[in-house]
């Protein structure tokens, strides 16, 4: 490259000691990679002589005072006052609103029900979100999932009037008081690290399996979005707008009702949209501790590995995400899109909105008179439904007898050359060798002796709590799958910021796989890979590309204009301005991508234990229907290597900058 990026053109070369200086620096920053490079395999290279593994000796048995624990609850729950005056009174309300809920919708009918969710959608967001909403219910229903469906909505809808009930007033709270705020983002922190699997075991121990545990985890894990968001939007309300209420005598609950809240709305419909999104994801995943609905459809196919079902049931799955994704960003940005947002426009016909929903209410009880007087069918006709299930074997046989050798060769391929090596490494050197390698790395990002300690610490319990050599299975296939996953997402990145129509291209594309559940992208791999470690990989890989794509087009697209001009003025090739300027400047970008790559990596390859991925996840969906204890200590394995994870590429996207020219080696 030349000029001001490092090259040898005639103006830089008019600069006394330029090229001197940039080439000195280039060679440092190799001088300081291969020394870090080639330390690393001598210590893995003198580890591997060493005993492998953690000391039985100093394993803690956690999971026996678990199961104490649970026994204790088993033999004391219609005695003790806590279970009879509060949690077995708190199953039973959940148990029964949660039936009439679905016993409401039942009766609705079919037609009734259909209808009046178009009805709602069309005034609450337009009149194409309404026929989005009766289109897709209508699929659901002719893929014979209807009872399911129902059951699904029922949980969704308990779930997130109960997680906006306590999530917006906490996230008012925590945006007018600094001090809230402060106190709740390390418990948002965590909460959002969890993979969603974690939430499942410790409520099994207090509730068993059910609709009780499967309510209450959706709750806390659709909690997180609606508490920031919200504060988030508070805390950007403008501070002219809160002084001109105040200086018309406005109290403190009139500028919050009159100023704050109308002004914070955009935010917090948003965080309605990503409350509902995360409600569905953990409803489908909740079909492992016995909760009915799509999720038991999918996961009773894929024990039995019927695709056919379960791709049935994957579909259902995504048509209620889709549906339930874009009512709501609709109806979040309604009033920034039109000027007159209070009123209902139907070609030339225009009625307010409280017109319209009184319409849309009346309209609704029509339609459940009709279906239950005129019709009279309270569940989708049998006839009209459409089985999937036969076809979909049909074509899955197909593919495995003529493609199974293709699949097969990538399946053995990425064992043995990827996941077995790195899992023997991991658990072939002494655990004093990764937990220190963690620690090094914190460190080496960081320079923070309270991360590097946090890093240690979390590595080494995981030892401590008797799940080395499982964890380190776990750790090799989320490697695996993040290395693949950024190979892929960096090139389509880049690709897509120096492209528009490719922008274009792929923007529907990743919406629609954001939107869909981690629990759907088993379906098809399972298809193609039956089941295995080798699934649980690539549908993570394949779920974790959009966050990194996206952030890499956004860092490179947010790189000054005037920046890459100076570079073309200078001479520099496309590839120099990519490799010397782009890249560099979205480097922060890029590496927010990573992290949340890793981070939706574990999440899959967690729930990858359904489909025989091994590793923590198939020990937590043990444990939750026969040993709680090892689930449970399994779950806090979990939670341990999230937090190193999630700490370490945090930190990554805030490296130190060096003095003197060296920041590039950082």
């Amino acid at each position: 490259m030349q000029g001001g990026l490092g090259g040898s053109s005639p103006r830089t070369a008019a600069l006394p000691g330029f090229d001197l200086l940039g080439a000195s620096a280039a060679r440092r920053a190799w001088a300081r990679r291969l020394a870090w490079t080639a330390g690393a395999a001598l210590a893995i290279a003198i580890g591997l002589q060493l005993a492998g593994g953690f000391p039985e000796r100093w394993v803690v048995d956690l999971a026996r005072v678990f199961n104490a624990f649970q026994d204790w609850v088993v033999t004391h729950q219609r005695t003790h006052p806590l279970f009879r005056y509060g949690l077995v009174p708190l199953k039973d309300l959940v148990n029964t609103s949660f039936d009439q809920i679905v016993l409401l919708l039942s009766r609705m009918t079919w037609f009734g029900a259909i209808a009046s969710a178009a009805l709602v959608a069309g005034v609450a967001a337009g009149w194409r979100k309404g026929v989005l909403a009766a289109v897709g219910l209508g699929l659901m229903a002719v893929l014979g999932l209807w009872p399911e469906s129902l059951e699904t909505l029922a949980l969704m809808v308990m779930a997130v009037v109960a997680a906006l009930a306590v999530g917006i007033p906490l996230g008012v709270w925590a945006g007018r008081r600094p001090v809230v705020d402060r106190i709740l983002r390390p418990i948002l922190d965590g909460m959002q690290t969890i993979p969603a699997f974690s939430y499942l075991v410790p409520l099994v121990l207090l509730f068993s399996i059910g609709t009780t545990t499967a309510l209450i985890a959706t709750i806390v894990f659709a909690l997180p979005p609606a508490i920031r968001l919200t504060a988030l939007g508070m805390k950007l309300v403008p501070r002219g707008s809160l002084e001109v209420g105040e200086a018309f005598g406005s109290t403190p609950r009139q500028l919050l009702r009159k100023v704050q809240l109308p002004l914070a709305k955009p935010h917090i419909m948003l965080g309605v949209n990503q409350t509902i999104m995360m409600a569905l994801g953990m409803v489908v995943i909740a079909a492992s501790v016995g909760f009915r609905g799509l999720g038991r459809v999918v996961y009773n196919a894929l024990q039995r590995r019927d695709v056919g079902e379960a791709l049935a049931g994957g579909i259902a799955i995504v048509i209620l995400a889709i549906v339930l994704d874009r009512v709501t960003m609709g109806w979040s940005q309604r009033d920034r899109r039109h000027r007159d947002a209070d009123r209902i426009h139907l070609g030339r016909w225009s009625m307010s909105r409280r017109t319209g929903w009184g319409l849309a209410f009346a309209g609704a009880a029509l339609a459940v008179v009709f279906g239950r007087e005129v019709l009279r069918q309270q569940d989708f006709p049998e006839v009209w439904t459409v089985s999937i299930s036969e076809p979909v074997n049909h074509v899955v046989a197909w593919l495995t007898l003529h493609v199974s050798d293709v699949t097969g060769a990538m399946s053995d391929s990425m064992i043995r050359y990827g996941l077995d090596p790195l899992r023997d490494l991991l658990q072939g050197v002494p655990w004093w060798m990764v937990a220190g390698g963690a620690a090094l790395v914190a460190w080496r990002v960081s320079r923070r002796p309270d991360l590097t300690a946090l890093a240690f610490c979390c590595v080494a319990g995981v030892g401590v709590l008797g799940m080395w050599e499982i964890s380190m299975d776990t750790l090799s296939q989320v490697a695996v799958a993040v290395a693949s996953s950024v190979v892929l997402a960096i090139p389509i990145g880049i690709w897509s910021a120096w492209d528009d129509r490719v922008q274009r291209l792929l923007r529907p594309i990743l919406d629609a796989m954001q939107t869909m559940p981690q629990f759907v992208y088993l379906v098809p791999v399972v298809a193609l890979f039956n089941v295995g470690r080798v699934p649980g990989v690539i549908a993570a890989l394949v779920y974790a590309l959009p966050p990194g794509i996206r952030l890499t087009d956004t860092g490179i697209r947010q790189v000054p204009r005037e920046t890459v001009e100076a570079a073309a003025a200078f001479g520099s090739t496309r590839w120099q301005i990519l490799t010397k300027v782009q890249l560099p400047l979205a480097r922060p970008s890029i590496l927010l991508g990573i992290n949340q790559t890793v981070m939706m990596v574990l999440a899959v390859v967690i729930i990858a234990g359904l489909v025989g991925g091994g590793g923590l996840g198939y020990e937590v969906i043990r444990g939750l229907s026969h040993d709680p204890g090892r689930g449970m200590v399994a779950g806090i394995c979990i939670l341990l290597l999230a937090i190193v994870i999630d700490r370490i590429t945090q930190m990554m996207g805030h490296v130190r900058r060096e003095p003197s020219g060296s920041g590039a080696s950082a």
